[in-house]
């Protein structure tokens, strides 16, 4: 099996998996405060028999994302596994987010906090709901990427950003920030 069919195996995979409930229980922050390093891990499943994980965003071939501000391509953007989307997790790997774009019949951010047990699913609208609570929470593919803090990547009309305060995840000018705090709402 070559590479490229073993990360196209994967990809299917993750995009077959459910994330959890999507019943929306609205924002659950006080406020967006510095993402607690040293937290515990997400949860990492298996890949599937003879893969090799994921490609890392920083020698991942170049896709042509649009930044969402100026209408242009972005290239201060780190690039997605594919041009439709991929997986990243924050430095401290407690948050870990999936950006789909019409891959496998999909076309969502989907981000969750390992501790507490939380996530957010956005639409391209920038619309999103919450889940609180470990049934919310999906597992990262083995060898899910590490978004620098300060660095943004995405595809499509989704945009997300790796802070010390949380990742911000925006499209259409709205979106979300997820951090060991909460989920609470931005515009861009």
């Amino acid at each position: 099996m070559t590479a490229s069919l073993s990360l196209a195996a994967l990809l299917l995979v993750l995009a077959a998996c459910s994330h959890g409930s999507t019943a929306a229980s609205g924002p659950t922050t006080t406020g967006a405060t510095a993402e607690t390093t040293g937290a515990t891990a997400a949860p990492t499943g298996a890949a599937p028999a003879g893969s090799t994980g994921a490609t890392p965003a920083a020698s991942a071939p170049s896709t042509a994302v649009v930044n969402p501000t100026t209408g242009v391509p972005g290239s201060d953007l780190v690039p997605m596994q594919t041009p439709q989307g991929g997986e990243f997790a924050s430095p401290s790997g407690n948050i870990t987010c999936e950006v789909d774009y019409q891959r496998a019949g999909l076309t969502e951010v989907y981000c969750q906090t390992g501790t507490p047990p939380r996530s957010a699913t956005m639409s391209t609208t920038g619309t999103y709901t919450t889940c609180t609570g470990e049934q919310c929470l999906g597992n990262a593919g083995e060898g899910t990427p590490t978004l620098a803090y300060g660095k943004a990547t995405g595809v499509g009309p989704f945009r997300c950003e790796s802070a010390t305060t949380g990742v911000t995840c925006t499209a259409s000018g709205k979106g979300f920030r997820i951090s060991t705090s909460g989920i609470v709402a931005v515009s861009s």
